[in-house]
């Protein structure tokens, strides 16, 4: 990364506050820097605390300075129309999840029978949340996540947006989070779904390898969130054949395989991690239900941009859809 030159500490001093400066090394742009400061400002003045005003600004800049991610200074990140809470310890939601899963909800029929969703690593919660939030006609949604963090801050995020009316009253019965580990021999049976009726399945498990966690991630994400939900185990890879870091899509695919969703939905990386999930698909014996079915979407799937891409065994392509990073990998069952 290149230095930032003395000149632009200057301006951010001079143009926007003597605070601008402990912004600028993480923000790199002063546009950058002046919507943070806005935001840290607004916290500040929006919490009761016995801290001086300019007090508290001055200690949240220093936590950014530091790069801790400003979700977690300011305690919460905009999610379509949710306001998800933020805390340290449970993965911030990023915007790119907020694109596909909304496209998502725009490929479902319109139906008046009520819809069953499964959510798989859920973390904040947000992703079954929003669903919810757009499609009013969901009945039973369940969020699931080994972390004990992450199911209570899920809890919050439901009562937190039922309380600001952006999820109804009747969310707080319909939807509710539970800890359990998706490897479990009994994980399956614990669940409140017969085979075949549910309607959707979605999973943001973890899928980065230990190398591209120390060589790629942001060093805010290094250092100041969960790697629990970002790097697979390595040993939860042995018994599957795939990568390391590809684990938790080979687990997905066998629970795919006994409940039979009508639509699933996995985040993935990049395009060279969605082709090799759907190679899992295509190749899945138990997922011929499935065949046929396989997209990987860019960040913004809504894009106009496609283009095919073979598979490794030259006997399959896939359409990849929309713009930016290869960002999700979408089939359905072909009944529906």
């Amino acid at each position: 990364m290149p230095r930032l030159a003395p000149s632009l500490f200057r301006q951010a001093r001079k143009q926007i506050s003597p605070f601008a400066p402990l912004l600028l090394p993480v923000c790199r742009t002063l546009d950058s820097t002046a919507n943070e400061l806005r935001w840290i400002k607004e916290h500040v003045n929006s919490t009761d605390s016995l801290v001086p005003r300019k007090l508290g600004i001055w200690q949240a800049c220093l936590k950014r300075e530091k790069g801790i991610p400003l979700q977690y200074i300011l305690g919460n990140q905009p999610f379509g129309p949710l306001d998800i809470l933020c805390k340290p310890g449970v993965l911030i939601p990023r915007p790119e999840t907020e694109s596909i899963i909304t496209h998502l909800t725009t490929l479902l029929p319109f139906s008046s029978s009520p819809l069953k969703i499964l959510d798989l690593c859920t973390g904040t919660g947000c992703i079954p949340l929003l669903v919810a939030s757009l499609l009013p006609s969901t009945s039973q949604t369940l969020g699931v996540d080994i972390s004990p963090l992450a199911i209570s801050l899920s809890r919050q995020n439901l009562s937190h947006n039922i309380s600001l009316s952006h999820l109804p009253l009747s969310a707080s019965k319909s939807i509710t989070f539970t800890k359990s580990d998706i490897f479990s021999p009994s994980f399956l049976s614990s669940l409140p779904f017969s085979p075949g009726e549910l309607d959707i399945l979605t999973s943001n498990p973890p899928y980065i390898s230990p190398a591209g966690f120390n060589k790629n991630t942001e060093r805010s994400v290094r250092l100041y969130e969960p790697k629990l939900a970002l790097v697979p185990d390595v040993n939860l890879g042995k018994g599957y054949d795939c990568l390391p870091e590809d684990a938790f899509y080979a687990r997905l695919l066998e629970i795919v395989s006994v409940l039979q969703p009508k639509r699933v939905l996995f985040e993935v990386g990049d395009v060279e991690q969605a082709r090799r999930v759907a190679e899992m698909v295509v190749r899945g014996g138990e997922l011929k239900n499935y065949a046929g079915t396989v997209e990987i979407w860019r960040d913004d799937p809504e894009g106009e941009e496609k283009e095919r891409i073979s598979l490794r065994n030259n006997r399959e392509e896939v359409e990849v859809k929309g713009r930016g990073n290869g960002r999700g990998v979408y089939f359905w069952r072909k009944d529906c």
